[in-house]
């Protein structure tokens, strides 16, 4: 009987991120990728947001393995929260491995994956179907695509990927032989990514900094570096330009150290570790053959760079002086760019030199629309799936393909949304079926410091609306016997109004609170469920009226005696 196959992203398309991606050929589940995202400023209070893994722990007999394409949040983060409620083999590189160990260890989740370590170039066999990873080029080192054999042909992911083949760094070369290799056969589906699918050209040779900062390596001039550790092909550069200009290395931090020794477990002839800085001899190194190294992960990165601002840094020996120069490689992401601003500028007030990279002079590492017409036409296949990107970016991609004069239509190219059913059986066509039918759970898992949760859009809007509009808390005790409020009510409000413009407000909400809970006492009523919904009700309609805001509003009705 010929393969059915089934295609479900559980996330990654319309996001940037949280990539996810079920393949499901006959009974098998084959799971590629398992990341986070990080969340906007519309959801006040999340750390990270990650697939919704329901279908998984309903399956996980099912799920034959994961497989992990890289070492990046987007990729792999997710999968430390749920592994062990949905359990399998989890196939990646040796560095993937190792970073994917080091964030579990960060995040403080103890887990124990069940690791089948691969070559960057290898073929394996997982329920009795052949797997094929192929080397690309990417900011994360030893970055693969992965290929899945079926009866129809290859189902081929491209994972995040450039084409350059300029690079002599084994850990980023892209291995143009394996992909050949598979394009012998014919590709059925191929999966591509398209965060940057609507820039024009290459990415390469725009992604590197080496040409832009090089010269500031010449001087004989301390330098401060920032960059973001996940980004190891940044720091490949930087250590180059160290060793080339017999600069030393010293990690400012604890975190940052820890860091870039893992990454010299993974390439240990990247940089001697022998050749580092220590603590102790920071002092004796002269400070113009110095280089002080800064990774951080997120906002992180650019609240500790603002301590040394203010020198309110753990080590008063690094502060920024007169002849320093600060080398800002840190590319923040949209999210970050307030921040980001706000901490370049206040460098900028001392008596550093700062050089700023901004994304307009370093491109990310991702496919532009040359490198996804290599991958079209190399493959040339007979199916085509736009994932991880926006809306308009994943239209991007697949315009592009229909371009291509490769025999794809708008029949054989598709958008989905995330739970969507993309379905190969037996019929002439291939069936879409929509999350209304299928009814699988897409809402994201959240980490918000207290450990994995399942949120619903309510939620989601209610924290939204906390942030923006602020919260109303009201409380007090009854008697039942006695009919009466015996202690409060009391009235907090924080994050709409204005302290001198609150008391009629108080004053207000609390007339409204006593009125309902006096009619609910009045009535005989035991329970206040009741009331304390038309109270909330009541107050919010009084509060928008006044002011025009709608803060999340919880009235409390305690009994203290019955």
């Amino acid at each position: 009987m010929a393969d059915v196959i089934k295609i479900l992203p559980l996330s990654g398309l319309d996001e940037k991120g949280r990539d996810c991606y079920v393949v499901e050929i006959n009974n098998d589940i084959f799971v590629l990728d398992c990341g986070t995202v990080a969340p906007d400023k519309t959801i006040p209070g999340v750390d990270f947001l990650l697939p919704n893994a329901q279908y998984l722990y309903e399956n996980k007999d099912r799920v034959r393995g994961y497989f992990i394409s890289h070492g990046h949040d987007e990729n792999m983060a997710a999968l430390k929260y749920f592994y062990k409620k949905a359990p399998a083999p989890v196939f990646c590189s040796k560095a993937t491995r190792m970073i994917m160990e080091k964030q579990a260890e960060i995040n403080g989740v103890n887990v124990d994956f069940h690791f089948y370590e691969i070559q960057p170039s290898d073929e394996i066999v997982v329920a009795n179907r052949k797997i094929i990873f192929f080397q690309t080029t990417h900011n994360c080192c030893y970055s693969s695509g992965i290929a899945i054999d079926t009866d129809k042909g290859y189902i081929v992911y491209t994972g995040d990927f450039i084409v350059d083949y300029s690079l002599k760094n084994k850990a980023f070369q892209f291995d143009l032989k394996s992909l050949s290799k598979i394009s012998e056969k014919e590709t059925f589906l191929l999966m591509a990514e398209s965060k940057t699918a609507d820039k024009p050209g290459y990415c390469s040779p725009k992604h590197e900094v080496t040409s832009k900062i090089e010269r500031y390596f010449k001087q004989d001039r301390r330098i401060y570096v920032n960059c973001f550790w996940q980004n190891i092909f940044r720091i490949y550069e930087i250590v180059d330009l160290c060793k080339k200009y017999r600069k030393k290395i010293y990690c400012y931090n604890r975190y940052t150290y820890d860091i870039f020794n893992m990454i010299l477990d993974i390439e240990p002839n990247l940089y001697s570790k022998s050749d580092l800085v220590t603590k102790d001899n920071l002092l004796r190194n002269r400070k113009e053959d110095t280089v002080i190294l800064i990774f951080g992960k997120g906002e992180e990165l650019y609240t500790e760079i603002s301590k040394i601002v203010n020198k309110t840094n753990e080590d008063k020996r690094i502060f920024f002086e007169k002849g320093d120069i600060f080398l800002n490689c840190a590319l923040p992401t949209p999210t970050l760019e307030v921040i980001a601003t706000r901490c370049i500028d206040s460098i900028y007030r001392t008596d550093a030199d700062v050089v700023w990279i901004k994304g307009k002079d370093v491109s990310s590492m991702h496919a532009r629309q040359d490198d996804l017409k290599f991958f079209l036409s190399v493959l040339k296949p007979k199916y085509y799936l736009p994932v991880r990107g926006t809306y308009v970016e994943l239209m991007g991609n697949a315009k592009l393909a229909v371009t291509m004069n490769i025999g794809l239509t708008h029949n054989s190219v598709f958008i989905l949304d995330n739970g969507m059913e993309l379905i190969f059986g037996n019929e002439p066509r291939p069936r879409i079926v929509p999350n209304e039918v299928n009814n699988i759970k897409i809402e994201p898992f959240i980490v918000d410091g207290k450990g994995i949760s399942n949120i619903g859009t309510e939620v989601i809007e209610d924290r939204r609306r906390l942030g923006r509009d602020g919260v109303v808390i009201i409380a007090s005790t009854v008697s039942i016997p006695k009919q009466r409020i015996i202690c409060g009510p009391d009235c907090q409000m924080r994050g709409f109004v204005y302290v001198k413009e609150a008391e009629p407000i108080v004053k207000a909400i609390t007339n409204i609170y006593i009125d309902e809970v006096n009619k609910a006492l009045a009535a005989n009523k035991t329970e206040f469920a009741e009331t304390e919904a038309t109270i909330k009700d009541r107050v919010k309609k009084f509060i928008k009226r006044e002011n025009g805001r709608e803060p999340l509003v919880h009235p409390i009705v305690i009994i203290g005696d019955k």
